[in-house]
């Protein structure tokens, strides 16, 4: 019994969650009601309060479990062996973290563009700024705080450009773009 009840729980979230979401792309955070996301998701206000305190608190809540999904897959130290890069798990880790922004694109794009996220935006950039700090232990060679800064941009940057681009390219290709650019340079990327 207990199950079940958990399992509703799961699937009464998962409701209010994607109603929520659907709303943020058409209407935007500022413009939705608690009342709006309970009708979308078919539900009473009454249930809405018995998970979330408030649309701010869904928010919250949501924005936290999709940066908690990328940022467990982050692993740039587990890339290297010996010494080396290890090019083809690295490419699947990146394709898998693009594979958890594809698989809910539409909460992403808003997260990583609208305006009035600002402050989850800069929550997402810092996480990932953390991670790649702990990642990257031994010496850099350039100032630790730029490359933290330059690796957490791109990743960020690409993220942001795929969705905006509407993913036009596969997981995969991206991936193996980002590689790339990050093992070839910038200027050789250029022809030089």
């Amino acid at each position: 019994m207990i199950r079940n009840k958990d399992l509703r729980i799961i699937k009464t979230q998962k409701v209010i969650r994607n109603a929520f979401i659907d709303l943020l792309d058409k209407n935007g955070f500022e413009a939705i009601t608690v009342q709006e996301i309970a009708n979308a998701a078919m539900i009473n206000r009454s249930t809405f309060y018995l998970h979330y305190v408030d649309k701010y608190d869904l928010l919250q809540k949501t924005a936290d479990q999709a940066l908690a999904n990328i940022i467990e897959l982050v692993a740039p130290e587990t890339h290297i062996v010996n010494g080396e890069l290890e090019y083809s798990s690295f490419k699947e880790n990146i394709r898998a973290i693009l594979k958890v922004v594809e698989d809910d694109a539409v909460l992403y794009k808003v997260l990583l563009n609208d305006p009035q996220m600002i402050d989850i935006n800069q929550k997402f950039q810092q996480a990932l700024m953390r991670k790649m700090d702990s990642s990257f232990l031994n010496n850099i060679l350039i100032s630790r705080d730029l490359f933290l800064e330059w690796m957490t941009s791109l990743y960020m940057s690409v993220i942001r450009w795929w969705l905006n681009q509407n993913m036009k390219y596969s997981s995969n290709f991206i991936a193996e773009e980002f590689i790339k650019l990050l093992v070839i340079g910038p200027v050789k990327t250029v022809g030089f």
